[in-house]
């Protein structure tokens, strides 16, 4: 697919697929909604730890999907704003926004288009969990993200480590780590309208783009965990981590880097 003539339509169908989604997701189970409107927080513990004190910082959330982790932020002290492609997502963050009795604000667009459509920098902008899938082009994200912090701000990323989608269910090699050409997937399950294009990425690929973007890259760092369930022999530790019991891989990482 030629990324630059057929953007749009890639991010259209990535949009219709979400707000077709989303609602079946929520209804599913596939999220810890109980848990949430218990007062709990849906961040692992790392993450505010590696993030650090947000208390009356501003930070922008992208690729914020039903705004759960937006408004675990905002738990922590942040006021919030959260950016997304689906407005039936952001429907539902500010539904549990209002639920929850927590500030924050969900505005409608595409990463890229971000920093225009908000015109305001941010002390830190966070983004998780299976977001850089969706994005065909890295240094078009890490530019939108230079251009969204303000001076000495923060990015941070926890987001799947690459190297699992290698393998299958008996760990045999199924496709290249390097196959970076948008390819179209079929999720049954959630909603009539499943067609949708993932982008994969590398982690060089992903230091190498935020690092050109004249961000500095403080750390990088990998975890033998994963927030979902990928592979039925894997076992939750009961914190919402899926762990492989038989093999020490690594699962996800996190990424923080600043603007000086």
């Amino acid at each position: 697919m030629d990324v630059d003539e057929d953007a749009e339509r890639l991010f259209e169908t990535n949009r219709r697929y979400w707000d077709v989604s989303t609602p079946q997701k929520m209804e599913h189970g596939s999220y810890p909604l109980e848990s949430f409107r218990d007062g709990e927080s849906t961040l692992f513990e790392h993450e505010p730890e590696e993030v650090g004190d947000v208390a009356g910082k501003s930070l922008l959330h992208l690729q914020c999907n039903n705004g759960l982790e937006t408004l675990s932020w905002a738990r922590e002290g942040a006021d919030v704003t959260g950016i997304d492609i689906s407005g039936e997502s952001l429907r539902y963050a500010r539904e549990l926004a209002g639920e929850s009795d927590l500030d924050g604000a969900f505005v409608q667009c595409n990463v890229y288009d971000a920093s225009a459509v908000l015109d305001r920098r941010f002390d830190v902008v966070y983004t998780s969990r299976g977001v850089l899938a969706w994005l065909p082009d890295l240094d078009g994200w890490a530019a939108a993200i230079e251009r969204l912090l303000a001076d000495d701000g923060t990015f941070y990323l926890f987001e799947g480590h690459p190297l699992p989608r290698v393998f299958d269910e008996d760990f045999e090699p199924v496709r290249s780590y390097f196959d970076d050409e948008p390819s179209k997937r079929d999720e049954s399950g959630f909603g009539a309208d499943t067609d949708h294009y993932r982008t994969l990425h590398t982690l060089s690929d992903v230091v190498t783009a935020l690092a050109s973007s004249g961000l500095r890259i403080e750390f990088v760092h990998e975890f033998p965990f994963d927030y979902w369930h990928r592979w039925e022999r894997m076992e939750d530790d009961g914190g919402g981590r899926w762990t492989l019991p038989e093999a020490d891989l690594p699962l996800t990482f996190s990424l923080r880097a600043t603007t000086s």
